[in-house]
């Protein structure tokens, strides 16, 4: 059987784009090379920015005259399901500023001289940032204290 020039030149291209994609990226991230012709390949590439995990709890006292803490569930203290398309703002938090609402909120269900505090950290491009380390009372925010000042519902 006898090759023709189209089908020798159909198996070299392939072999040329099957080379690029299956060496590229090893010339990028092995042989820490750095070129237009060799892109990155990044898998969910920003994916998860502008999503913060967060823990709210209260303080409470305990037997021996000290604080305790309390971890609390969101949806049961506002009394709400956990629908992502009814309740957005407390299922999916996206700043400081957010969880610092959400944390007022909470305040508010669980009456006067309550002590609501947050762990927070948020998806940045890079890393996970700590926006609330769990040391200030989210109930002694003001409007004017969270950013934007706007007024809660």
């Amino acid at each position: 059987m006898a090759l023709s020039s189209g089908w020798i030149f159909r198996a070299g291209i392939l072999l040329l784009l099957g080379g690029w994609i299956s060496f590229s990226p090893a010339y990028r991230q092995v042989f820490n090379g750095r070129s237009k012709w060799f892109p990155r390949w990044v898998m969910f590439h920003g994916f998860g920015r502008n999503v913060c995990d967060v823990q709210f709890f209260q303080i409470v006292p305990d037997d021996e005259g000290g604080e305790q803490r309390k971890a609390l569930d969101r949806f049961e203290v506002l009394d709400r399901k956990r629908s992502w398309s009814k309740n957005k703002s407390i299922v999916r938090m996206g700043s400081k500023t957010e969880v610092e609402r959400v944390g007022k909120r909470i305040c508010r269900a669980l009456g006067p001289n309550a002590d609501v505090r947050a762990h927070a950290r948020c998806g940045s491009r890079d890393t996970w940032k700590r926006k609330l380390r769990g040391k200030s009372n989210l109930c002694t925010l003001t409007p004017d204290t969270i950013k934007g000042g706007k007024k809660l519902k």
